[in-house]
C-alpha cells in the first residue's frame, strides 16, 4: 500500500514548473491513496479552488482525501466567512471532514482544525474527537491514519506556537483509539519521528508526519518544496520517504528515509537514512 501525503499547495502561488514536476512525479510514484492535508488555495478564492480541482483530476485515478486549512477559509469576504466558510472546499473535494474511508486495510480518518473562529492556529475539540474516533474505529483496520491540517507536533523551537489549540488532549484520545499515523502541515516545515520525543508519557507511540509546502512559492529557509511517500511494507512496518524539490535540478527526490515497526508500546524507529547521501550507511536503531 503506497500512500502520498501533500500538504499547502496554496494554489494561487504556484510557479508553474514547478507544478508540471509535480504531476509527473505523482504519476511516476503511482500511489493507490493520496492525502491533501489543506492550505490548499492561498486567499479562498473561487478561481484558486478551480485551479485545485484541475489539478486533483490530472491525478491518478486513487481515493483523495482533503482537508481544509486556514488559508482555505475566506479571510476578505466576511459574508461567506461567517456563512459558508467551507462552501468552496466542498464544491471542489465533494465533502468535509470528519468522515472516513478505508483502502487496502488502511483506514484514513479525516479531521478538520481550521474551525471558522480559531482557523489560524486551529482546535481540536477532544469530546468531538473522541465521539468521532469511537464510530469510526467499529470498521477493521491493518492501518489507522488521522489526517487533519494544523501540527500536533513540530521540530523547531519557534514552530511551537503553531501547535493546534488542545494538541496534548487530541494525542491522547488518538492514542487510545489505535491511530498509528498522524498527518499535517500548516507551518511549511516537515516533521518525521514517533509521538514519545513529545509526549513521552503516551502509549502507543505513534508516527507523527508534517509535509512541507509540496508547490507553494512560499518555502522556508532550508525546507523546500516537499512531500512524504509513505509505503506500509508489512502490517507492522511503514517506510516514509521526505522528497524535497532540488534548487538546482527542478526535480523532486528523497532527502530522508526512515524505517518504523509497531509493537505493543506502539511505533518506533528501526532504520534511518539521507538517500540523497549514499556514501552514509543506514542507522539502525534499538529499542
Amino acid at each position: 500500500m503506497r500512500i502520498l501525503h501533500l500538504s499547502d499547495p496554496h494554489f494561487g502561488t504556484i510557479p508553474e514548473l514547478v507544478r508540471q514536476q509535480m504531476e509527473e512525479q505523482v504519476h511516476a510514484l503511482s500511489p493507490d491513496l493520496i492525502i491533501l492535508s489543506g492550505d490548499i488555495t492561498q486567499r479562498s478564492k473561487e478561481h484558486e479552488f478551480e485551479q485545485a480541482g484541475a489539478f486533483v483530476e490530472r491525478m491518478p485515478d486513487v481515493p483523495l482525501v482533503a482537508v481544509p486549512g486556514n488559508h482555505d477559509i475566506s479571510l476578505f469576504n466576511l459574508p461567506r466567512r461567517l456563512f459558508d466558510p467551507y462552501g468552496l472546499f466542498e464544491k471542489t473535494f465533494g465533502r468535509l471532514p470528519p468522515f472516513a474511508i478505508e483502502k487496502g486495510g488502511v483506514q484514513v480518518i479525516a479531521l478538520n482544525s481550521a474551525p471558522r473562529w480559531r482557523h489560524i492556529n486551529g482546535e481540536i475539540d477532544a469530546s468531538f474527537l473522541r465521539e468521532k474516533l469511537a464510530e469510526y474505529i467499529r470498521t477493521p483496520a491493518q492501518l489507522r491514519i488521522a489526517v487533519l491540517h494544523h501540527p500536533l507536533d513540530c521540530r523547531r523551537m519557534q514552530d511551537r506556537y503553531n501547535l493546534t489549540r488542545g494538541h496534548r488532549r487530541a494525542v491522547e484520545v488518538l492514542s487510545e483509539y489505535g491511530i498509528d499515523l498522524v498527518l499535517g502541515g500548516h507551518i511549511h516545515d516537515t516533521l518525521m519521528r514517533t509521538s514519545e520525543h513529545r509526549f513521552p508519557r503516551i502509549f502507543p507511540r505513534m508516527l507523527m508526519l508534517l509535509a512541507g509546502t509540496c508547490m507553494s512559492s512560499r518555502t522556508r529557509l532550508g525546507a523546500p518544496n516537499s512531500f512524504n511517500l509513505i509505503d506500509q511494507l508489512e502490517e507492522q512496518i511503514v517506510q516514509v520517504q521526505r522528497w524535497d524539490l532540488g534548487k538546482e535540478s527542478g526535480v523532486f527526490h528523497p532527502v530522508e528515509q526512515g524505517r518504523f515497526s509497531r509493537d505493543d508500546k506502539g511505533w518506533a524507529l528501526v532504520e534511518y537514512q539521507r538517500p540523497d547521501h549514499p556514501e552514509r550507511p543506514a542507522k539502525k536503531q534499538h529499542h
